[in-house]
């Protein structure tokens, strides 16, 4: 046990709250879990331990760091689990005096381990305690990327903010053309068969918790108008039934992504041997 570390997750009985005690339990250290079902307060969990880790909806982040920030331990660690972190860093450095990571675990609680999973850290205030957090995930097997979190923030506006709006466009543009979505898939080769299977995953999770992402991230409407510009400008190219154009801006699309287009052809392939496998085994056919 590690009798002189104590790990203290708000919001600890949420889906990645639980695996977080669970990943801490396992190597040793004393974990204590407080939220709105539990015995011990938010407060105390605060007062108690020696790391706090805020893993609350992004919407409660900012009543709940304002609660417990100024009861830290001067000399601890005061750490956040949301996917936008400009807002939640700001908020833990102004209402408490320990160092401030914040953090965004680039994964569900689906996930059996930290292997080769990506951990985003935001160091804000303080060194000593980034280094053992550091540590502890590195010995887990997890890749950490380190940035600030105005470009976390931004990097997300993409990843997350323009990858979850097409993916719900696409779901309502087949509503809208009253397309079946099981005979949709009779048509579909494996490759689209992959991005529909994308778009259900994200569908397939909280309405609620998606919306925070989209609409917290003081970025994602720059990053959206940038996206929306860009297919209108494809559909005009379209309207007008400009082949030479749609060319040249396919092709600049396909010059920007550089050396990645033909490892994620790779990889895609792989995949998509592995779904073709896996549908052959059902006794199912794709095209």
């Amino acid at each position: 046990m590690n009798p002189d570390l104590i790990v203290g997750i708000i919001g600890g009985t949420g889906l990645m709250g639980r695996w977080f005690e669970r990943f801490f339990t396992s190597r040793g250290y004393d974990v204590l879990i407080a939220s709105r079902k539990t015995e011990l307060s938010i407060e105390d969990c605060a007062r108690q331990s020696d790391v706090v880790i805020i893993s609350v909806p992004i919407d409660a982040a900012i009543d709940v760091i304002k609660k417990t920030a100024p009861l830290m331990k001067r000399g601890g660690l005061l750490m956040d689990f949301t996917s936008v972190k400009k807002e939640p860093v700001d908020a833990m450095l102004k209402y408490s005096q320990c160092e401030v990571v914040g953090a965004h675990p680039m994964f569900g609680p689906g996930v059996d381990s930290l292997m080769n999973q990506t951990v985003i850290l935001c160091p804000a205030r303080g060194s000593s305690w980034l280094k053992r957090i550091e540590k502890i995930f590195l010995q887990a097997g997890a890749k950490l990327k380190v940035t600030t979190p105005e470009y976390h923030d931004k990097m997300m506006s993409v990843i997350q903010g323009v990858i979850h709006f097409s993916s719900i466009t696409i779901s309502h543009v087949l509503k809208e053309l009253d397309i079946d979505i099981a005979e949709c898939q009779e048509f579909s080769s494996p490759v689209y068969k992959l991005r529909m299977d994308m778009v259900g995953r994200i569908l397939n999770q909280d309405g609620q918790l998606y919306g925070n992402i989209e609409i917290s991230n003081p970025q994602t409407t720059k990053a959206l108008k940038a996206y929306l510009k860009t297919c209108n400008r494809l559909y005009n190219i379209i309207d007008r039934k400009d082949l030479n154009e749609f060319v040249k801006y396919f092709n600049e699309a396909a010059d920007y992504l550089g050396d990645f287009k033909k490892e994620a052809e790779e990889y895609s392939n792989y995949l998509i041997q592995k779904l073709v496998h896996k549908k052959r085994k059902k006794g199912e056919i794709l095209k």
